[in-house]
């Protein structure tokens, strides 16, 4: 499905909003941010560890149907991305190492992530196309 579980077993933490979405088809683990793929919609969940946001929740929700294109880099010698592209997104000019701050990026280092990174976009491009 798109969860990590090669060899270790890897805590998932909730999503956000699952009381209302209930489980998650895919999770991705990013760098600063968790992907979270619904039927229906992506969670992109900034939340940070540390004791000054102990109890805040900082994600975005975006319907799959205002996804209008995907960009995935995979990993080499710079971390990978998967990034959404929306409808009046205001970064879409943003190059190079700026799509690091790019709210509708998830940033990843591991060769599992890519792999999961690309089964979300092929989920999320027959939800487009079809």
């Amino acid at each position: 499905m798109g969860w990590f579980s090669k060899d270790e077993n890897k805590t998932i933490p909730p999503c956000p909003i699952e009381d209302i979405l209930g489980e998650a088809k895919f999770y991705l683990d990013g760098r600063g941010a968790n992907l979270y793929v619904y039927d229906k919609c992506i969670v992109i969940d900034r939340t940070q560890g540390g004791l000054f946001n102990l109890g805040n929740r900082t994600y975005k929700v975006i319907p799959i149907k205002y996804i209008i294109a995907m960009q995935i880099k995979s990993t080499g010698a710079t971390t990978g991305f998967l990034e959404f592209s929306t409808y009046g997104h205001e970064n879409t000019n943003m190059k190079g190492f700026d799509r690091v701050e790019d709210e509708d990026n998830i940033n990843f280092a591991s060769e599992e992530s890519a792999i999961v990174a690309r089964q979300i976009l092929e989920f999320i491009l027959n939800k487009i196309m079809n």
